[in-house]
């Protein structure tokens, strides 16, 4: 199992499954000099493909999140890394010193809530601790997290569009895109906008017609299989590690 590369827990990361997607990718990694994550979440793919193939690619990285782009833009600056983790080490105090002001931090409409309402509550109930015990000390705990080698060494191209829009846009023969959108029956509650449709994009546009390499990854189910058939690849289980949800992913390509 890899360790976490990124800041915070994350539904959907896919650091456990990177040999899959690797041996999928090296089918058609020749002349790819972009690689484009229209749903990028943690990154995770681009992250330890950088580890095996440093330095060889353009990294152009989106999500519907905003927070999520700032903390990784943020996360390319030493002083400003500095400065939010100061900023949340004061709110760590506030919650700290009483633990009811939690609720109404995380109700905020800033960085600062997103990042702590996901390290604190690790995206599932029952972590919260009791009255009287601290949640965690620092968030100085970000300085250490491997994913900042990646923004701060790479060439790195951030985006804040609609998945689609990114897909539509990087539509050549240079690019890989790795399209691992929010799933139909699966996580969706805990991206900040589950709303996107990409599956009625990807059916009024079949893959097969982008001149970009595409490898999609959608959690296995009759819906899924019926609109992608002809072009479902492969296919390995994942257990998810907090429920211990045992499903199917299907790797689906146009090459």
């Amino acid at each position: 199992m890899n360790k976490n590369h990124f800041f915070i827990g994350y539904a959907g990361n896919k650091r456990n499954e990177f040999n899959n997607i690797y041996n999928e990718f090296l089918k058609c990694n020749k002349d790819i000099k972009y690689i484009v994550e229209p749903f990028c979440g943690t990154s995770a793919f681009s992250y330890f493909l950088s580890l095996k193939e440093p330095k060889k690619y353009t990294y152009i990285l989106n999500d519907s999140n905003k927070y999520l782009i700032e903390l990784y833009e943020i996360s390319k600056d030493e002083n400003k890394l500095n400065k939010l983790i100061e900023e949340l080490d004061e709110k760590l105090k506030y919650i700290n010193k009483e633990k009811t002001k939690y609720n109404i931090l995380i109700k905020e409409n800033n960085i600062h809530a997103y990042i702590i309402k996901n390290k604190i509550y690790a995206i599932r109930a029952g972590l919260f601790p009791v009255a009287g015990s601290k949640i965690i000390d620092s968030f100085k705990y970000l300085l250490n997290c491997p994913i900042i080698n990646f923004m701060r060494n790479e060439k790195i191209i951030l985006k804040n569009e609609d998945g689609s829009k990114i897909l539509k846009d990087n539509d050549n023969k240079e690019s890989f895109i790795f399209l691992d959108p929010p799933y139909l029956t699966e996580c969706n509650d805990f991206y900040l906008d589950h709303t996107i449709n990409i599956y009625e994009y990807l059916y009024n546009n079949n893959i097969k017609n982008f001149k970009c390499k595409i490898l999609l990854i959608l959690a296995e189910n009759w819906i899924i299989r019926l609109l992608f058939k002809d072009d479902i690849k492969s296919q390995y289980s994942k257990v998810y590690e907090v429920s211990k949800k045992k499903i199917n992913h299907l790797l689906i390509t146009n090459y």
